[in-house]
């Protein structure tokens, strides 16, 4: 096993580590379900508010929020269940990969992707369960709150037991408060804590609130430096895809000539129509840096094109939305697997134990899988009869014949 330093310094393997085909395709696979069911569900919220999928497609494309258009309470409650599934569905794929990581980590080189999703599946309950379970407790909190208001409105006893109970009311808001930070730090957590400890829903609640009250700082200072990384590993693998690119086109302007870049022309302009409000957030960045991993500038519909020339612009754009993709997985991948790390190094400095050197129950389980099945096999071999030789014929020499008198005789 590699060794580790538990501290900060270990949060700088998080883009080595992210970098894996394997880690990349379990998080493009959950982005694409998730991002699937966010669609349908948020166009179908527009539609039910009174707009047509072309003045959605036109203002939002492939990123519609209804946030932003004028609809009933009805079509926010479907836009609020769709985002809950796709929470859902990335909690899910979070836990796979910080599985993966954690069996990185452990040396463990041979962990298929198949198994991480068999483990995300069997602690399915435990990770959704724990996000339940700090939903119920803040709800429990605000509806004593709001029940307490409403006996404060009770003439003369209202007035002076809500004077009376003051401290404790504001102790219990502290307490909200704490319940709360917990929440959002087992946003980010539970699958590293459940895919590291084997946790169940509890076990996720309790060590969230345990790193929250214990390592506060340190999970403030290791998120900022998580980051950061986040960020230049990001910036770096969309302006390494970009500059490919360029080198890809200006490779074949040389021997095609025109015809790639209207070809060019017309997938940027897709990709102008179905991401509008991408190129606003490029140019948010600093300096140049937008124009490093995005468009440099809107492009116009390539007019006067065949159709074979059109359906090559569109699939042309559809592999650059895909490499795109890619590098938002790829992001997810190295936020993963820095929360993995930090959390093995808040549990190290807690408890004073390596988590990483901790027996672990799945491959507990799969050792007495196979020494079971090697012994099951030895003893069938054992017990299998040995065919029987066949028993070698041993040639009888006859004696030769002794002739008969007569025929001697006639002779």
């Amino acid at each position: 096993m590699k060794a580790y330093h538990f501290n900060y310094r270990d949060l700088f393997r998080a883009p080595r580590l992210a970098f894996s085909i394997q880690r990349i395709w379990i998080n493009g696979t959950g982005l694409l379900l998730g991002y699937l069911v966010y669609l349908i569900f948020s166009y179908f919220s527009g539609i039910v508010g009174g707009y047509n999928c072309s003045a959605i497609w036109s203002d939002f494309g492939l990123l519609p929020c209804s946030f932003a258009l004028y609809v009933p309470w009805y079509s926010t409650v479907i836009y609020l269940v769709g985002l809950a599934l796709f929470g859902a569905i990335i909690l899910f794929t979070n836990t796979a990969v910080s599985r993966v990581v954690y069996m990185a980590l452990r040396d463990e080189l041979f962990y298929t992707w198949t198994q991480a999703y068999k483990f995300a599946y069997k602690k399915w309950i435990s990770s959704l369960g724990a996000m339940l379970t700090f939903v119920f407790i803040i709800a429990f909190f605000v509806i004593a709150a709001l029940v307490m208001g409403f006996i404060g409105r009770i003439p003369f006893v209202g007035e002076l037991g809500t004077v009376l109970l003051t401290v404790p009311y504001i102790f219990a808001s502290l307490l909200l408060l704490f319940i709360i930070i917990s929440f959002l730090v087992a946003i980010f957590y539970v699958p590293a804590i459940i895919a590291t400890s084997d946790e169940d829903a509890l076990g996720g609640v309790f060590q969230s609130f345990s790193i929250t009250y214990n390592q506060l700082w340190r999970i403030i200072l290791y998120g900022i430096l998580l980051f950061f990384l986040y960020a230049v590993s990001v910036f770096i693998l969309a302006a390494a895809f970009k500059i490919s690119y360029n080198i890809f086109i200006s490779l074949f302007t040389l021997s095609m000539g025109d015809k790639i870049l209207q070809l060019q022309q017309q997938a940027l302009y897709i990709i102008d129509q179905a991401l509008p409000t991408v190129y606003g957030w490029a140019n948010l960045l600093p300096g140049e840096l937008g124009k490093w991993i995005y468009l440099t500038s809107p492009h116009p519909y390539a007019p006067h094109l065949g159709g074979i020339m059109q359906v090559s612009g569109y699939i042309l754009g559809i592999f650059l939305l895909f490499l795109g993709g890619v590098v938002v997985a790829y992001g997810e991948a190295v936020w993963n697997s820095g929360l993995t790390m930090i959390y093995v190094i808040l549990y190290k400095l807690q408890e004073r134990e390596n988590l990483l050197e901790r027996e672990d129950e799945e491959l507990k389980e799969e050792e007495e899988e196979d020494q079971d099945s090697f012994q099951t096999e030895q003893v069938e071999m054992e017990e299998k009869p040995e065919p029987q030789k066949k028993a070698k014929k041993i040639p009888v020499k006859r004696k030769p014949r002794k002739s008969s008198p007569r025929k001697s005789s006639k002779e």
